[in-house]
């Protein structure tokens, strides 16, 4: 049996296509996802900013009522439901 196998040179034109491709492909996929991470990276910080503006509204107005009125807004929103036995 004969396993002795020439060996190839390598075509330098293959080579310098196929890292043109790889370049290409990696600029292509770079300005795609720039435009879909821009939109996924908009909403995710108007979500969070929204989510922070109701929390400390929440917390801001359980304060001045609990200070000028006595009432807990927390007891009456969440309940006895998360409350200690």
């Amino acid at each position: 049996m004969n396993t002795y196998r020439p060996t190839q040179y390598p075509n330098y034109w293959m080579v310098v296509l196929k890292f043109l491709i790889l370049i290409l492909g990696l600029y292509l996929s770079a300005v795609v996802l720039s435009k879909v991470f821009t939109w996924v990276f908009a909403i995710a910080f108007f979500l969070i900013r929204l989510i922070v503006l109701v929390g400390v509204s929440f917390l801001v107005l359980h304060f001045f009522l609990k200070l000028l009125f006595r009432i807990d807004l927390l007891q009456i929103v969440i309940g006895k439901r998360f409350s200690r036995r």
